[in-house]
């Protein structure tokens, strides 16, 4: 797929649609070339043609989409702390692995750990389940509920009876902001509400975040800072705050 058809395609995943002469400016092409762009798309079944513009054609074409920006923003960095976070992992473990992007880096990791037998991942999303579905040494442990589109990750009472009797040893957690004062904070309510009874369950809470999230807020905090075991982040993460957090007796790792 071209670069410029895959830009079309993010830009469509957050916007209902989107005219000819919107992406000809924001792509910096002329609007013939993407009248072409969109006629291969159509015809490749990913984009419907509308009067002077387009919009994806199915919704699940849109979720991934939506998704894969996630995935992609300081996609480098959290390809680094998801397998540093890997190390953290045993055999005969029971751990938790929630929907955020940068915890997905982290199951990518541990796909590739052959070292492993009989560790039980609970997985709250969908993409991270997939991820694992084929490793042999990992038995992965699906809860029920609902499915969120956007996030793929999997939220409701149902979720939240299945956690009830289970044992988790390490969750591994991401977060929309992170602060001292605020504490770890998301933007969706269902998902607060979820890690809020994980933080309860778990032996041990290590949370995954990119150097940005320092400087981000979310809707509503999940858990004061001081529940938390680990936090693994990057270079980016602002030192001051970083020193500030170890002064509570927080291990924090930052990576490379």
């Amino acid at each position: 797929m071209l670069d410029r058809h895959r830009k079309i395609l993010e830009i469509l995943a957050e916007k209902d649609n989107v005219s000819v002469a919107e992406l000809s400016k924001l792509l910096s092409v002329s609007e013939v070339t993407i009248r072409a762009d969109l006629t291969a798309l159509a015809e490749e079944g990913k984009v419907q043609r509308v009067h002077g513009g387009a919009q994806l054609l199915e919704e699940r074409v849109r979720q991934e989409h939506s998704f894969q920006i996630r995935r992609n923003q300081n996609s480098e960095s959290k390809l680094k702390i998801g397998k540093y976070a890997a190390q953290f992992v045993d055999s005969l473990d029971s751990i938790l692995l929630d929907s955020s992007t940068t915890v997905l880096a982290m199951a990518k990791a541990l796909r590739d750990r052959n070292d492993l037998r009989d560790t039980t991942v609970i997985p709250t999303g969908i993409w991270t389940a997939i991820e694992l579905m084929s490793c042999q040494n990992i038995n992965v442990l699906m809860p029920s509920g609902y499915l969120r589109s956007i996030s793929g990750s999997i939220t409701g009472l149902p979720t939240s009876e299945f956690f009830e009797n289970l044992n988790i040893q390490k969750a591994f957690l991401g977060a929309g902001g992170v602060s001292i004062e605020k504490g770890l904070m998301d933007s969706h309510l269902l998902e607060i509400e979820l890690k809020k009874m994980i933080i309860k369950k778990a032996k041990e809470v290590i949370i995954l975040v990119d150097g940005s999230k320092f400087m981000q807020n979310g809707l509503a905090s999940y858990s004061d800072i001081k529940n938390v075991s680990k936090i693994i982040t990057d270079v980016n993460a602002p030192k001051n705050i970083i020193k500030e957090i170890k002064s509570l007796g927080i291990d924090v790792h930052v990576v490379e």
